[in-house]
């Protein structure tokens, strides 16, 4: 009887152990969002919830760039509330037969393509343009858009993380081989809203002002970890020093000094006179330099009317030059505005 009971027990426990295996787990290109897997049932939950539909088309399982969307943007913290609480979001496989397929057909999608983000009213029809991009920041601004045209309530913190508004700011200073190089690798980093760099105790530094709702100290120092921006750490705050002396030992310094910032700040975005000139936020430079310094478009980080002097940048004559570069660009908001006026008149733009 005894032996019986056991072997009952056993089989329910290998049981379990199979059905829990069985159990479909979330393929890596979809981050940290939550997706749908069936475009009849998502439709019908946006019409129900009065909610756009967010559809992303994509390989599954996908190339380097699918599983880096899902690592990136779809991992990005403020993208996976936004997606959970303001979308129905669904995911089509563009790499598979049947209804899959057909959904793919019916928008026109390549198959065996690049993740693809469409926001749509309920009815199915794209709410703003179709775009082709992998970055955090674009997919933000198209979900204020989609959101704005719904005419539904932009959630604080989506706004905050595409504006740069730090809604927690916190600084955090790292001692690298390379200042110039450092403020262009962690200004790209999602949740940086500013570097500042300089020296401080014989060390070159970049100072960097973070928002702790999208990356945390610890998260931060990892990735200036993984980056090479962290042969020391200079901690602001006894909080900070235990935080990353679990993380990098000794190399871990608790200090209030201030950095020396005596230095040429956005060393990559001051060699293009397109986008050293423009009236940019401190955030819009930092987040416009680490681009150029990665070889990519930053025009994403500007607005319409940022692009339109960048334009007329590229018409200037070589005496309105010379008078653009008697102006120094300030990036303060009280400052920017004043220097925005002096290249109005310089330039004699509406």
């Amino acid at each position: 009887m005894n032996f019986f009971i056991v072997c009952v027990v056993g089989c329910l426990m290998l049981q379990t152990r199979t059905m829990q295996a069985a159990e479909p787990v979330p393929p890596e290109e979809f981050g940290k969002a939550t997706f749908l897997r069936d475009y009849p049932t998502a439709l019908a939950k946006a019409k129900a919830d009065k909610k756009p539909l967010l559809i992303l088309f994509d390989e599954i399982p996908g190339c380097q760039t699918c599983r880096d969307f899902g690592s990136g943007p779809l991992s990005h913290p403020v993208i996976v509330k936004t997606i959970a609480d303001e979308f129905v979001a669904v995911a089509v496989a563009n790499n598979i037969k049947g209804a899959d397929a057909e959904v793919l057909a019916r928008y026109k999608e390549q198959a065996w393509n690049n993740p693809i983000v469409r926001l749509l009213d309920a009815d199915g029809k794209d709410i703003v343009p179709r775009q082709e991009d992998y970055s955090a920041h674009v997919m933000m601004k198209r979900m204020i858009a989609a959101l704005e045209k719904s005419k539904r309530a932009v959630p604080m913190e989506l706004t905050a993380a595409a504006t740069g508004v730090a809604i927690k700011p916190e600084t955090a200073v790292f001692a690298m081989h390379c200042y110039w190089v450092g403020e262009a690798k962690l200004g790209l980093l999602d949740g940086v809203v500013g570097t500042r760099i300089g020296e401080l105790q014989k060390d070159e530094v970049v100072e960097v002002t973070f928002d702790a709702n999208v990356i945390d100290f610890s998260t931060l120092v990892k990735k200036a970890m993984e980056i090479d921006c962290s042969h020391r750490v200079f901690a602001r705050t006894d909080e900070q020093f235990k935080l990353a002396e679990k993380l990098v030992g000794k190399k871990v310094t608790r200090t209030d000094d201030a950095i020396d910032c005596n230095t040429q700040q956005q060393w990559h975005m001051a060699k293009l006179h397109l986008y050293h000139d423009l009236p940019l936020s401190p955030y819009q430079a930092t987040k416009v330099n680490a681009m150029i310094a990665h070889d990519r478009l930053p025009d994403e980080y500007l607005d319409t009317k940022q692009l339109e002097y960048k334009t007329r940048f590229g018409k200037v004559t070589a005496e309105e030059y010379k008078a653009i570069q008697q102006l120094k660009p300030d990036r303060t908001d009280k400052g920017r505005v004043a220097y925005t006026n002096e290249l109005k008149d310089l330039l004699k733009m509406k």
